[in-house]
Protein backbone atom coordinates (compact mmCIF):
# COMPACT_ATOMS: atom_id res chain seq x y z
CA UNK A 1 0.00 0.00 0.00
CA UNK A 2 0.91 3.48 -0.57
CA UNK A 3 2.46 5.31 2.24
CA UNK A 4 -0.29 7.54 2.55
CA UNK A 5 2.46 10.38 4.33
CA UNK A 6 4.88 10.07 1.63
CA UNK A 7 2.46 10.61 -1.24
CA UNK A 8 1.54 14.28 0.82
CA UNK A 9 4.53 15.18 1.34
CA UNK A 10 6.23 14.42 -1.64
CA UNK A 11 3.54 16.38 -3.52
CA UNK A 12 4.22 19.50 -1.71
CA UNK A 13 2.61 22.59 -3.06
CA UNK A 14 1.52 21.11 -5.81
CA UNK A 15 -2.05 20.95 -5.47
CA UNK A 16 -4.38 17.37 -5.41
CA UNK A 17 -5.70 18.71 -9.09
CA UNK A 18 -2.58 19.53 -10.77
CA UNK A 19 -1.09 16.38 -9.95
CA UNK A 20 -4.40 14.52 -11.04
CA UNK A 21 -3.79 16.78 -14.08
CA UNK A 22 -0.23 15.75 -14.44
CA UNK A 23 -0.84 12.01 -13.59
CA UNK A 24 -4.06 11.36 -15.43
CA UNK A 25 -5.14 9.70 -12.28
CA UNK A 26 -8.51 11.02 -10.57
CA UNK A 27 -8.38 13.52 -8.20
CA UNK A 28 -10.65 11.44 -5.37
CA UNK A 29 -8.17 8.90 -5.74
CA UNK A 30 -4.69 10.56 -5.16
CA UNK A 31 -7.28 12.19 -2.16
CA UNK A 32 -8.22 8.59 -0.95
CA UNK A 33 -4.76 7.78 -1.13
CA UNK A 34 -3.55 10.48 0.86
CA UNK A 35 -6.45 9.39 3.67
CA UNK A 36 -4.81 5.84 3.57
CA UNK A 37 -7.38 4.26 2.19
CA UNK A 38 -7.50 2.53 -1.37
CA UNK A 39 -5.73 0.03 -2.95
CA UNK A 40 -3.85 1.24 -6.38
CA UNK A 41 -3.01 -0.18 -8.85
CA UNK A 42 0.55 -0.85 -10.31
CA UNK A 43 -0.13 1.44 -13.27
CA UNK A 44 -1.65 4.36 -10.94
CA UNK A 45 1.66 4.22 -8.81
CA UNK A 46 3.54 4.91 -11.89
CA UNK A 47 1.84 7.50 -12.82
CA UNK A 48 2.19 9.17 -9.81
CA UNK A 49 5.56 8.40 -9.75
CA UNK A 50 6.40 9.80 -12.94
CA UNK A 51 3.87 12.90 -12.03
CA UNK A 52 6.05 13.62 -8.90
CA UNK A 53 9.73 12.77 -10.40
CA UNK A 54 10.12 10.12 -7.93
CA UNK A 55 10.84 6.54 -7.87
CA UNK A 56 8.21 4.46 -7.38
CA UNK A 57 9.84 3.16 -4.29
CA UNK A 58 9.57 7.02 -2.78
CA UNK A 59 5.92 5.88 -2.60
CA UNK A 60 5.54 2.67 -1.39
CA UNK A 61 8.48 3.38 1.50
CA UNK A 62 6.66 3.77 4.40
CA UNK A 63 7.65 7.04 6.54
CA UNK A 64 7.88 6.72 10.26
CA UNK A 65 5.58 8.12 12.35
CA UNK A 66 8.84 9.80 14.37
CA UNK A 67 12.70 9.54 13.90
CA UNK A 68 14.81 9.92 16.96
CA UNK A 69 18.66 10.62 16.44
CA UNK A 70 20.45 10.53 19.83
CA UNK A 71 23.92 12.96 20.63
CA UNK A 72 26.65 11.51 18.87
CA UNK A 73 24.98 8.98 16.48
CA UNK A 74 24.97 9.59 12.62
CA UNK A 75 27.95 9.62 10.40
CA UNK A 76 31.07 11.67 11.70
CA UNK A 77 33.28 13.43 9.63
CA UNK A 78 36.03 15.71 11.20
CA UNK A 79 38.57 18.21 10.23
CA UNK A 80 41.04 20.70 11.50
CA UNK A 81 38.25 23.66 11.97
CA UNK A 82 35.16 21.62 12.28
CA UNK A 83 33.36 18.31 13.37
CA UNK A 84 30.10 17.24 12.09
CA UNK A 85 27.45 14.47 12.57
CA UNK A 86 24.94 13.66 9.74
CA UNK A 87 21.55 13.89 11.65
CA UNK A 88 19.40 13.28 8.60
CA UNK A 89 19.62 13.28 4.80
CA UNK A 90 16.19 14.03 2.92
CA UNK A 91 14.93 14.11 -0.23
CA UNK A 92 11.92 15.81 -2.51
CA UNK A 93 11.32 16.79 -5.63
CA UNK A 94 13.48 19.74 -6.56
CA UNK A 95 15.56 19.65 -3.57
CA UNK A 96 18.08 17.07 -1.37
CA UNK A 97 19.22 18.61 1.95
CA UNK A 98 21.56 17.05 4.77
CA UNK A 99 21.07 18.18 8.56
CA UNK A 100 24.57 18.51 10.64
CA UNK A 101 25.22 19.16 14.65
CA UNK A 102 28.48 21.00 13.99
CA UNK A 103 31.13 21.76 16.31
CA UNK A 104 33.82 24.49 15.40
CA UNK A 105 37.10 25.00 16.78
CA UNK A 106 39.29 27.64 17.83
CA UNK A 107 42.34 28.41 16.16
CA UNK A 108 41.51 26.93 12.54
CA UNK A 109 39.89 28.23 9.58
CA UNK A 110 38.13 26.81 7.02
CA UNK A 111 38.36 27.94 3.30
CA UNK A 112 35.42 25.82 1.31
CA UNK A 113 35.79 25.86 -2.35
CA UNK A 114 32.50 26.44 -4.08
CA UNK A 115 29.89 23.57 -4.16
CA UNK A 116 27.70 23.28 -7.06
CA UNK A 117 25.50 25.96 -8.56
CA UNK A 118 22.48 26.36 -6.35
CA UNK A 119 23.79 24.92 -3.33
CA UNK A 120 22.32 27.03 0.18
CA UNK A 121 23.40 26.43 3.71
CA UNK A 122 21.77 27.67 6.38
CA UNK A 123 24.00 27.45 9.74
CA UNK A 124 22.01 28.48 13.87
CA UNK A 125 24.64 28.86 16.43
CA UNK A 126 23.76 27.19 19.63
CA UNK A 127 26.92 28.51 21.26
CA UNK A 128 29.91 30.54 20.93
CA UNK A 129 30.62 32.68 18.21
CA UNK A 130 31.74 32.43 14.83
CA UNK A 131 32.57 33.73 11.21
CA UNK A 132 30.90 32.18 8.36
CA UNK A 133 29.40 32.87 4.74
CA UNK A 134 30.80 33.52 1.24
CA UNK A 135 34.37 34.93 1.67
CA UNK A 136 33.73 37.93 0.13
CA UNK A 137 30.99 38.26 2.93
CA UNK A 138 31.62 36.82 6.00
CA UNK A 139 29.41 37.70 8.95
CA UNK A 140 29.75 37.03 12.91
CA UNK A 141 27.25 34.68 14.52
CA UNK A 142 26.88 34.54 18.35
CA UNK A 143 24.42 32.18 20.42
CA UNK A 144 20.61 31.65 18.43
CA UNK A 145 21.83 33.53 15.23
CA UNK A 146 20.98 32.35 12.12
CA UNK A 147 22.70 32.81 8.45
CA UNK A 148 21.80 31.58 5.41
CA UNK A 149 24.05 31.75 2.63
CA UNK A 150 25.22 30.36 -0.72
CA UNK A 151 27.60 27.35 -0.92
CA UNK A 152 28.39 27.90 -4.22
CA UNK A 153 30.87 30.42 -3.50
CA UNK A 154 34.25 29.83 -1.67
CA UNK A 155 33.19 30.19 1.85
CA UNK A 156 34.57 30.31 5.09
CA UNK A 157 34.33 28.93 8.44
CA UNK A 158 35.83 30.00 11.27
CA UNK A 159 35.08 29.87 15.50
CA UNK A 160 36.10 33.04 17.74
CA UNK A 161 35.53 30.89 20.64
CA UNK A 162 34.57 27.36 20.98
CA UNK A 163 31.07 26.92 18.63
CA UNK A 164 28.46 24.61 17.90
CA UNK A 165 25.28 24.51 15.71
CA UNK A 166 22.90 23.06 13.20
CA UNK A 167 23.82 23.17 9.67
CA UNK A 168 21.38 22.83 7.08
CA UNK A 169 22.85 21.90 3.21
CA UNK A 170 20.33 22.49 0.48
CA UNK A 171 20.74 21.19 -2.85
CA UNK A 172 18.48 22.11 -5.90
CA UNK A 173 17.81 19.25 -8.36
CA UNK A 174 15.41 20.18 -11.22
CA UNK A 175 12.64 17.81 -11.25
CA UNK A 176 11.99 15.40 -14.95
Amino acid sequence: MVGSMNLRALRGDVSVLELARRSGVARNTITALERGDGNPTLDTLYALADALGVPLAALLERTPASVVVRAGEGVHVEGAALDAHLIDRFERPGVFGELYAIRFHVGEVRSAPPHPFGVEERLHVHEGRVRVGPADAVVELGPGDYASYSGSVPHVYEALEEASGTLLILTGRSSR
